[in-house]
């Protein structure tokens, strides 16, 4: 099978390149969303906050359909996190990241636009519009609600965002989509949570994005 075709098939093997904080679960869902992003919109455009060694990023830069990736990450040594204790990082660099993404068969690192800055120092202007987001930064509650904000900011009336992790930052997410009262919005196995802006849901009203949904949000 050729990139597409994984993808579209769930090959979670995609993700083997880099290492990923990610389930299995999470995997799957994440692969269905860029399936059906790249499926109805052709051509898309990618913004990631919070990359540390690259491993949700390892897909896009192989697959020619998305033409432009922006990576946020201030790269701290060590963050706080609603879980309790700081997160340590150990070699989290920019360069690390590029290195190990380099490695990824097909990789094209020319579309990748890195930024060492919080979304908070980030005009607008600087990432262009991006058609899919997945914020998986600091995991607290006020980070997870600007980043969210941003995402929303850039991408004006449509786009989906995705949060990693919903069961730690569930009270940030539930207090974006009542403010933003976007066309749709609900988690999705194992720890994804996805908002399409917009009045109308597209992409996540198909299958086999909307399959991967749980009955209920998470606590």
């Amino acid at each position: 099978m050729n990139l597409t075709e994984r993808i579209a098939a769930g090959d979670t093997s995609l993700y083997d390149h880099v290492e990923s904080q990610t389930s299995e679960g999470d995997r799957v869902s994440f692969l269905a969303l860029h399936d059906t992003v790249a499926r109805e919109l052709g051509q898309f455009s990618y913004l990631e906050i919070g990359s540390h060694l690259g491993g949700t990023l390892q897909v896009f830069v192989a697959d020619p359909r998305c033409s432009a990736i922006v990576s946020v990450d201030p790269r701290p040594p060590s963050q706080p996190d609603d879980r309790g204790p700081v997160f340590h990082y150990d070699g989290n660099s920019t360069e690390r990241m590029l290195g190990l993404l380099g490695a990824v068969p097909g990789a094209e690192l020319g579309k990748l636009q890195t930024i060492e800055r919080s979304s908070e120092d980030i005009g607008p202007w600087e990432v262009g519009r991006p058609d899919l987001a997945f914020i998986d930064g600091e995991h607290t509650h006020s980070a997870a609600l600007r980043d969210a904000r941003f995402c929303r900011e850039v991408m004006g009336t449509a786009g989906v965002i995705a949060f990693h992790d919903s069961g730690i930052i569930g009270p940030a997410i539930h207090e974006f989509v009542a403010e933003t009262r976007p066309a749709a919005a609900f988690p999705v196995r194992d720890g994804l949570y996805l908002v399409e802006l917009g009045t109308v849901a597209h992409i996540l009203a198909c299958p086999p994005v909307a399959d991967r949904a749980y009955p209920t949000a998470p606590e």
